[in-house]
């Protein structure tokens, strides 16, 4: 009898759940896990150039965050082609290598980089609360969104973009990962 009951809370929170998500052709609203992957493979895709589905998240955070990547995006887009900069194993960007540029070039590059990094913090934070999580579970799903974003980055990267493996280590995407040391 106890089991019958288990069942039946389980299909009452989860018709609960479904009721409570409002979704249309246009916007999808999916609330936990499922809703971070949907935000981050149409967020990266929008903004490597790629046709996308509308965003199932806003709100002044996310939306603040949004427009600044997108606004630095025509500054970075080259940077990535030429291996100045990289993406790192967990999906930030880095400064890779400098090359000839002064040391006020890199000084540059470096704050550039650090706006970038902070903005995908701020969408993340916004994408988490956004799917339902704040309070005592934020920091455990900032840390799934942020992974959710980081497999997404390099998932969609250009071939030819350098991009750090496991262990800190760059490689061009699109070339074989080394093989692991024993």
């Amino acid at each position: 009898m106890m089991r019958r009951g288990a069942v039946v809370a389980a299909f009452v929170v989860a018709f609960a759940g479904l009721a409570a998500c409002e979704s249309t052709p246009e916007r999808v609203f999916t609330y936990g896990a499922r809703g971070a992957e949907i935000q981050a493979e149409r967020f990266v895709a929008e903004v490597y150039g790629r046709p996308s589905a509308p965003l199932p998240y806003g709100g002044p955070d996310i939306d603040y965050a949004v427009a600044g990547i997108k606004a630095r995006w025509p500054s970075l887009q080259p940077l990535l082609d030429d291996g100045t900069l990289g993406l790192t194993e967990d999906g930030e960007l880095a400064v890779r290598d400098g090359g000839a540029r002064s040391d006020a070039e890199i000084r540059r590059l470096r704050a550039l980089v650090k706006a970038e990094n902070r903005d995908r913090f701020f969408l993340y934070r916004g994408v988490t609360t956004g799917i339902g999580h704040g309070g005592n579970s934020l920091p455990l799903m900032i840390e799934y969104t942020e992974a959710v974003f980081a497999r997404e980055w390099l998932r969609q990267a250009p071939a030819g973009w350098w991009v750090q493996d496991a262990r800190g280590g760059w490689r061009l995407r699109g070339t074989p990962e080394p093989p692991a040391k024993p």
